[in-house]
């Protein structure tokens, strides 16, 4: 279970502080660490702060940026990576550079996974597979991929690299603190909202980190596809899984990535690229249950043109009013009907902020302008949607993610469909789904079955409201009603105030302390240091050294 610390228990890991800190300087991004004031926690080395400008100045900030996050590990390789499908808040050059990140590791050890494998199923290796190869199929940051046979049959094992939970845990508290202080020491912040970004980051590696729910995810989505020729889920060995590992067939399959082979084999390259298109779409509007990371190399064609996705760790999930409004979005952008578009638009905002379609309706005009009038089998429509989402971003609103990861999914989907030659559009693809939702709407069944239920929740609340407002109305009575106000970027205000609160009241004790140590000199009263009063020489020698403090507080501290 993953959980956030104190401030005070956030730098128990100092070392590993100082390790990414040091990082970030050596890629020349030691401003954000002392805009953030992380110098002001004392286990902090300050000296990481007094060298020279940084080691790559032949570099981009974005390559910079890349090397920074490679160089720190699993976790912030796998940032730089859900960073790089987030639109809505990284710049276009940066999406680019970080989506080279790669997830190779180095090889952990055969024996290292055979003790995680014995330790999840309770027997040796040998006793449960008829063999098993010591050799890696594939690493990456948070698994190692090995071949075995089991009852005769070829089979992958997936197993969790051992003790990266905790390593990870680490990492994700000290993001957590960080993004705690940016929103502290930042009113930008408040669009990029570091804090909810690290916790949604955070859910998605705590998902991957399970097995268990990938298997599930397996399970799932090939019951979504049961019958479907087109498409082959690999069969999972769910009594043979657990949260660290995952036994699953092996698949003999090419890359959709390897045009040449495909191309030499006899494959019909169109063909694949329209398959491929028509799953990710039925995936998203039919069943709201998709492939959130449909990267080439997690595609294989099999013989007969069959499609078959690996790793289901990122899966993307739309309730059905949002399928429902996807759909009106993709329908209207087939159709160039700005207005419908701009309102479909809005109905997938995430923000609260309330903004007029008719403010949006020009943006969008332009937009079906520049990219809709061209022949439909020409028409980017991953482009037109991520165009779309920049214009929402003008406006500095946030929308739902699972609009961001479509956005991407379609947009690889096409760049896919390019390489292999085909010359359809994905809207074709996408809109008969899109008629299919309407038409369900549309059914005199649905729309009673709707009915039926919008009159139960019409009775409930009818039920609930002489009640509800009985409250209200006490609460009113007795002057308990209270109104919230969110503020930001007050923070430095207040601290400035607090500062010179404290400045005052000091400089009030030191002329009180010198007005009383005058009098008590004047009047000459015993014990006496000299001809001076003992009392009196204290008050001055503790005046002197407040004001010391004061003016060291004034010269120093005037941040």
């Amino acid at each position: 279970m993953l959980h956030w610390m104190t401030p005070r228990a956030a730098l128990k890991h100092i070392g590993r502080y100082n390790r990414i800190i040091a990082v970030f300087i050596k890629y020349g991004f030691g401003e954000f660490f002392q805009r953030i004031r992380i110098w002001e926690y004392r286990n902090i080395e300050r000296r990481l702060f007094k060298r020279g400008p940084h080691e790559f100045p032949h570099l981009s900030e974005p390559e910079r940026l890349r090397l920074a996050l490679a160089e720190l590990g699993p976790t912030f390789v796998k940032l730089g990576q859900m960073l790089s499908t987030r639109p809505d808040i990284m710049p276009h050059e940066f999406i680019v550079e970080l989506e080279k990140l790669q997830e190779h590791a180095e090889y952990v050890s055969a024996e290292a996974i055979r003790n995680v494998i014995q330790a999840e199923l309770g027997r040796p290796v040998e006793e449960v597979f008829d063999s098993f190869s010591d050799e890696p199929l594939a690493a990456a940051s948070l698994a190692q991929v090995h071949r075995a046979v089991l009852g005769g049959e070829e089979v992958v094992i997936k197993v969790q690299r051992p003790d990266i939970s905790e390593a990870i845990q680490i990492d994700l508290e000290i993001m957590h603190f960080l993004a705690t202080l940016w929103e502290r020491y930042s009113a930008q912040a408040y669009y990029i909202r570091p804090v909810g970004l690290v916790e949604e980051f955070t859910e998605d590696l705590k998902r991957e980190l399970d097995f268990g729910l990938e298997t599930n995810n397996m399970i799932q989505f090939a019951r979504n596809f049961a019958g479907e020729e087109t498409l082959h889920v690999p069969d999972v060995y769910q009594e043979l899984s657990s949260r660290k590992m995952i036994v699953m067939e092996f698949i003999d399959g090419i890359s959709i990535s390897n045009v040449r082979r495909l191309t030499d084999e006899g494959y019909d390259l169109p063909l694949i690229a329209r398959r491929g298109a028509d799953i990710s779409f039925r995936a998203a509007l039919e069943f709201g249950f998709f492939h959130a990371d449909p990267h080439p190399g997690n595609v294989l064609v099999l013989p007969g043109n069959v499609i078959s996705l690996l790793d289901y760790g990122q899966m993307g999930t739309m309730s059905s009013r949002n399928r429902e409004r996807m759909a009106r979005l993709v329908y209207f952008i087939g159709r160039g009907d700005e207005n419908r578009v701009a309102r479909a638009l809005l109905g997938l905002m995430e923000s609260e902020d309330i903004i007029d379609a008719q403010e949006m309706e020009a943006g969008v005009a332009n937009i079906i302008v520049e990219y809709g009038n061209v022949p439909l089998s020409q028409l980017r429509l991953g482009a037109m949607l991520l165009a779309l989402l920049r214009l929402l971003m003008s406006h500095q609103v946030r929308f739902y993610t699972p609009l961001i990861w479509i956005t991407k999914g379609v947009s690889t989907m096409e760049d896919i469909a390019h390489r292999l030659g085909a010359d359809f559009s994905m809207i074709e693809i996408a809109t008969p789904y899109a008629e299919n939702i309407f038409s369900r709407k549309l059914n005199p069944f649905e729309q009673l079955r709707e009915s039926y239920f919008w009159l139960i929740d019409s009775l409930e609340f009818a039920k609930n409201l002489p009640y509800d407002a009985s409250i209200l109305l006490r609460q009113l009575k007795k002057g308990r009603v209270k109104i919230e106000f969110e503020h930001l970027g007050l923070e430095p205000i207040q601290r400035t105030i607090n500062r010179t609160s404290n400045r005052i009241a000091l400089t009030i004790v030191i002329a009180s302390l010198l007005v009383a140590s005058s009098v008590i000199v004047l009047s000459g009263i015993s014990p006496r240091v000299g001809d001076m009063p003992t009392l009196g020489l204290a008050g001055f020698i503790i005046a002197g050294i407040l004001a010391v403090f004061l003016l060291f507080s004034v010269m120093f501290r005037s941040d």
